[in-house]
């Protein structure tokens, strides 16, 4: 996910790795924690090798192969202490939310509307939703990455301290789809993060989530449009999006009281209906806004100011693909630009 997407750390990343030999997963918890080198700030190649084995059952020489390859890339670790999505929404949304990628995307809906359709039947995740993310993750395909997906797993789980753990994970995992899928680790080529593919999958969320639509026996989520809009549709239905509820909205003003102050330093860590909100006051939102939504209040920097928005839980959705509440908003805002009639197939 944006290869930041990929900074989100997907419920799956944590929960399952496969155990030795077999295809039964087992939580991530239950797996030892890499530990640091005694007296140096990062594990050698020696202790990742052994740790990497131990972890994921893999034949100790392929894995030994493998890191042998991995450069370590000292720009992977400044690129990612700066990301796009730290910037303010008023510099960031315009790198994404606007017609020229709209255009983009409504031709996208449009070439594959019929996959897109099959897609919403199945997963029940509106079309403009999936083209969004696309989108906005690699321009529908035409920018994957060109960092070696081995050297910025293997730089960052080893010069990135603050989540070395979660990077040798995703390395792991890397290594086991290499192994599933038949590729070779050191031509897959991403993000920064360690994000391949249109859709820009970091390697734990393609071994839970992408899906093989096409039925050619392979879950390719670089060129087969079939495996890709199924992937992301089946990554979002599993984490509960609900297509007949709103995703967010910009209030013309915030109401000027301590229960509202409240919420706002709460922000998506507690949610609360609707109808114990309006109690409070009236927000003055759309008709498909409905007392039983489960919402929080968060507050940007937009061109106009800072602004305060109301999200609903498939704000929350959004922001398990990506946790940045930025790239959650431009995906709205996005969708909200795509003409999805383009996306309904003619009877």
């Amino acid at each position: 996910m944006s290869d930041l997407k990929k900074m989100n750390t997907p419920d799956i990343t944590r929960r399952q790795l496969m155990l030795r030999g077999s295809a039964a997963l087992a939580t991530a918890s239950l797996l030892p924690s890499i530990a640091l080198a005694s007296g140096s700030s990062s594990p050698d190649r020696v202790e990742i090798i052994q740790q990497l084995h131990n972890e994921t059952g893999l034949d100790r020489a392929y894995i030994e192969q493998a890191v042998a390859a991995a450069v370590f890339d000292e720009t992977i670790i400044k690129r990612i202490k700066t990301p796009y999505e730290s910037k303010s929404y008023a510099k960031y949304r315009p790198l994404f939310v606007h017609q020229s990628l709209a255009d983009k995307g409504t031709a996208y809906l449009k070439e594959h509307q019929r996959i897109f359709e099959q897609a919403h039947k199945k997963y029940g995740v509106q079309p403009e939703i999936i083209a969004a993310i696309l989108g906005m993750e690699t321009r529908y395909g035409h920018y994957k990455g060109k960092d070696r997906v081995l050297d910025a797993l293997y730089t960052l789980s080893t010069g990135y301290p603050r989540r070395a753990n979660f990077f040798r994970n995703e390395l792991g995992h890397f290594l086991l789809l290499c192994k599933e899928e038949k590729r070779s680790p050191t031509e897959i080529k991403g993000s920064y993060a360690g994000a391949f593919g249109t859709t820009q999958f970091i390697p734990s969320s393609y071994r839970g989530y992408a899906v093989d639509a096409d039925g050619d026996g392979r879950r390719d989520v670089w060129e087969s449009p079939a495996d890709i809009i199924n992937s992301v549709a089946h990554y979002f239905h599993r984490y509960g999006w609900d297509e007949q509820r709103p995703v967010a909205h910009w209030l013309d003003k915030t109401p000027n009281k301590v229960f509202f102050a409240k919420m706002l330093r709460d922000e998506t860590k507690k949610w609360r209906t609707l109808a114990d909100v309006r109690k409070h006051a009236s927000l003055g939102l759309p008709e498909a806004w409905k007392d039983d939504d489960k919402v929080a209040l968060i507050q940007r920097v937009t061109s106009k100011g800072k602004r305060t928005a109301i999200v609903h839980r498939n704000f929350h959705v959004i922001t398990r693909w990506n946790r940045s509440y930025n790239y959650a908003m431009a995906i709205t805002e996005l969708a909200h630009m795509l003409d999805c009639s383009l996306c309904k197939v003619e009877s």
